[in-house]
């Protein structure tokens, strides 16, 4: 029993230090995962943590989804299999999701968030930084400060700590914890309207927006709210923030070269491309898609038929679209069994309004930013996702064993 124990408080630091860092290692987001994997393999009554995992719905959607990815290999030649398993590999981020729904203790769940918030905000300071030329940082330019990830990942994280700081300083925190709440939020909005992100900076409006009609019973003024706020962060930001000014003229630029010259070798204009090819494919293998190994050479192939002079489009490495990238590599019904997860997970009961809240932002954020990029086969947003995600399921599970108590 007390091996048990041990492993179970273990993990309990493992997965403080997974929240810490993964803002801020690729190799820590690794790290913890597999060591958070392994010793739930070796924690006392597996048998019957399995058996809870398959007995909830939103457990059972999320094996049910990666069960089928995997799964979906056998279809591929033998020789190419390794090649698709490696492939998948990213998806399995979203296990520690499950391992924390049957083992993650309420002590540490209340540690979570503002854990994760501390390793964003140690990573604002070093996005800083390099903005300000205090420092250098391999690969990562003045104009686009974000030291860890992409920027889209970065302002990902962004978004999903400044709701998680603004509902403390609306709802909770006495007005010493309000004060640093106040800080990291001026300072992640600082951020993120520093680097490219604007896939952040939309999907962080909008889950203001849910955040606003929440805190406020009068829809009218949640409303007028909102609005005012995001007026004035992006007037804010475009008279502020050069970074910000050159993205917004560049999808004007994108949108005029698409129209008027047919050119899509843009930003804008490689997601619109993408998703042209993407919708002759899926009419051709509507049910189980192309598969892992051939999608994207066949994408590819595609596009060197129809953009002829596109080299972005020829030589694409992904769709900039999670809900693309499934449905082309594993058909509507990979599409379906994805859509299951989501709303699986979008329906966790919790009581508690905070988490719900969090629960709400979480699912805005996301169905946003995977329109923008394949966000569950990235390591770093695989790993947000995941976590917070455990975190629902493990509060939704203690919330109940407390009303049967």
């Amino acid at each position: 029993m007390r091996a048990y124990f041990t492993t179970k408080e273990l993990l309990q630091s493992i997965f403080l230090l997974y929240a810490f860092t993964l803002p801020l290692s690729r190799a820590g987001v690794a790290i913890a995962t597999a060591l958070i994997v392994i010793l739930f393999f070796f924690s006392q009554n597996f048998k019957s943590s399995l058996r809870q995992l398959w007995e909830n719905r939103a457990t059972q959607a999320i094996l049910l989804f990666l069960l089928f990815l995997f799964v979906s290999l056998l279809r591929e030649p033998v020789e190419q299999r390794g090649e698709g398993f490696v492939y998948l590999l990213p998806f399995l981020y979203l296990l520690p999701a499950l391992v924390a729904f049957v083992l993650l203790e309420k002590k540490t769940l209340t540690l979570m968030l503002p854990t994760l918030l501390l390793g964003i905000f140690v990573s604002e300071i070093v996005s800083y930084g390099i903005y300000f030329d205090l420092w250098e940082k391999k690969n990562i330019l003045l104009v686009d400060p974000s030291p860890f990830m992409h920027h889209i990942q970065y302002s990902t994280f962004l978004a999903f700590g400044l709701i998680v700081a603004l509902y403390k300083i609306l709802h909770q925190s006495p007005w010493s914890h309000k004060l640093l709440y106040g800080l990291f939020v001026l300072s992640s909005l600082g951020t993120l309207f520093l680097i490219k992100g604007r896939t952040g900076q939309v999907a962080f409006l909008m889950s203001l927006f849910v955040l606003v009609f929440i805190s406020f019973e009068n829809r009218l003024r949640a409303t007028a709210i909102t609005l005012l706020l995001s007026v004035l962060l992006l007037f804010g930001a475009y008279r502020l923030s050069d970074t910000f000014q050159e993205r917004i003229t560049m999808a004007q630029s994108d949108i005029t070269n698409m129209i008027e010259n047919n050119n899509y070798a843009t930003s804008l204009g490689y997601r619109v491309g993408v998703t042209l090819l993407s919708a002759d494919l899926v009419m051709e293998h509507p049910l189980f898609g192309l598969g892992v190994v051939d999608a994207m050479p066949t994408v590819c192939k595609a596009a060197a038929m129809k953009f002829p002079d596109d080299y972005f489009l020829q030589r694409a490495k992904h769709l900039q679209n999670q809900y693309l990238q499934i449905v082309v590599e594993f058909g509507l019904v990979g599409l379906f069994l994805f859509g299951i997860m989501l709303y699986q997970i979008a329906r966790i009961p919790i009581a508690s309004a905070e988490y719900a809240t969090m629960k709400i932002s979480l699912m805005v954020i996301y169905l946003l930013t995977m329109l923008s990029d394949v966000q569950l086969h990235i390591q770093f947003t695989a790993g947000l996702f995941a976590i917070i995600v455990g975190v629902l399921l493990a509060l939704s599970r203690i919330e109940q064993e407390s009303r049967h108590a």
